[in-house]
């Protein structure tokens, strides 16, 4: 089936008649960020339409619902990617291993660049270099492009991550964790929604790459609400630093959170691109049930989110982690033993175990490295980068020798590994994030 598909790229004195917020009101999406604004955030003025705040945290909550539907559009398809290319389960997880190395380079690149630059900046070229790889992968017929595509795509969704990061957490001084879980409740929204998106036309017998062409001109279209307004911005330092870098990789605490964040990342982006052919392949579910499945478990990694977010100003966040990763270990087990549609549930119990982990790790990092929180959240996403580059091709590595069924055992012995970091420096972090929230109180 072939065809061509236009798109007009607004001039800039069209993008200045744009008035979004009336396109928000329109779409009923300025009601529902005010609502969770309001419900979490309790500052006065937040929920004004033309509040500037405003407009930065809404365009950092969308982009992060991009960044989530990336994800699980990749997921949800991979089956039909794998016939249409005739790929092996070791040449599926190196396509999921090249987005995770775009992603990796992109967030270890932009997170000091977000300490130098407009933050929006680095947030919009994510924006944009998605958009046209998305196409671009959607139209390929040659394997080859659709691993440089992948891997640009990451590249798009890991600007987004340490562009969207950072400012959020200036924003909201104090509330770095209850923020962040909020901001990335917003991940996991846009997770939900590809794999029911997808999901639904793949049913309906409709191409993946109609899919991700969609998409891709749905985020391109929403470009110009980033940058119809002007965004302040404050630049932390002159230069490029390698020297923090290197000092924060010296640290214990920061290690702890960045080594957490590549495990934890890691497996959860195992269990995720994986899920639908595993409920395929050992469970025997039809492609509607084990998309589905997907949308479940982003779901309650959503609601988790939500209620991290409540949860994290009764709760110290190494407590919280330490709950966490036991409920996640337990329900990955229960996940590989429960029988047919059975599954589906546990699997969603993995993602309400999943939910507040990444957000805290980040919210603890903002506190304790407030100085240089740019490159202190690009490094833990740069973490979190490493792990989803390696842990999903290990997994697909040792499915390829065993079974799918010995991939997910595999997952095991990284979530133990991050339950071990945090029971060993409990009190270690509970100290350094007690002495932090203290300065920040401080007049």
């Amino acid at each position: 089936m072939t065809g061509k598909v236009g798109f007009q790229i607004p001039s800039n004195a069209d993008i200045k008649k744009v008035d979004c917020f009336n396109l928000y009101n329109n779409l009923g999406i300025t009601k529902i960020l005010n609502i969770i604004l309001d419900s979490f955030i309790k500052d006065k003025g937040i929920n004004r339409v033309n509040d500037k705040r405003f407009l930065i945290t809404s365009a950092a909550f969308l982009s992060m619902a991009f960044l989530g539907m990336s994800r699980t559009f990749l997921a949800t398809t991979l089956p039909s990617i794998r016939f249409f290319f005739n790929l092996s389960l070791v040449e599926a997880g190196t396509l999921i291993a090249f987005l995770q190395i775009g992603f990796l380079i992109a967030v270890f690149v932009g997170g000091p660049l977000s300490d130098l630059f407009k933050k929006s900046s680095i947030l919009i070229a994510g924006c944009v270099i998605m958009g046209i790889t998305l196409i671009i992968f959607g139209s390929s017929k040659w394997f080859w492009i659709s691993l440089m595509a992948a891997g640009l795509i990451g590249v798009g969704g890991g600007f987004i991550e340490s562009g969207s990061n950072p400012l959020i957490v200036q924003l909201y001084p104090g509330r770095e964790s209850m923020v962040m879980n909020l901001h990335h409740f917003f991940f996991a929204l846009g997770s939900l929604l590809g794999p029911l998106i997808v999901g639904t036309m793949l049913a309906k017998s409709i191409s993946w790459q109609l899919a991700y062409i969609g998409f891709g001109l749905l985020v391109i279209a929403l470009f110009p609400i980033f940058i119809s307004k002007r965004i302040p911005y404050q630049k932390v330092k002159e230069g490029f630093e390698l020297k923090v870098i290197g000092s924060l990789l010296k640290e214990r605490i920061f290690l702890i959170l960045f080594f957490t964040a590549a495990l934890n990342i890691g497996v959860q982006s195992g269990i995720s691109y994986w899920m639908v052919t595993f409920l395929e392949e050992v469970k025997e579910l039809s492609i509607f049930w084990a998309s589905a499945s997907l949308s479940i478990f982003f779901s309650s990694l959503a609601l988790g989110r939500l209620f991290a977010s409540y949860l994290t100003t009764r709760l110290r966040e190494p407590t919280y982690l330490l709950g966490l990763f036991s409920l996640l270990s337990i329900s990955i087990l229960i996940s590989i033993l429960s029988p047919g549609k059975w599954a589906i549930i546990s699997f969603g119990l993995c993602g309400f175990s999943h939910s507040g982990v990444f957000p805290c790790l980040l919210g603890m990092a903002g506190k304790l490295y407030s100085k240089n929180v740019g490159t202190a959240l690009g490094m833990i996403a740069t973490g979190g980068g490493l792990g989803a580059m390696s842990i999903p091709w290990l997994m697909s590595f040792v499915s390829q020798l065993t079974n799918l069924i010995g991939g997910y055992l595999f997952l095991e012995i990284f979530v133990l590994t991050c339950l071990y970091l945090m029971a060993i420096n409990f009190r270690t972090l509970g100290m350094a994030i007690q002495k932090s929230s203290l300065k920040t109180r401080r007049p």
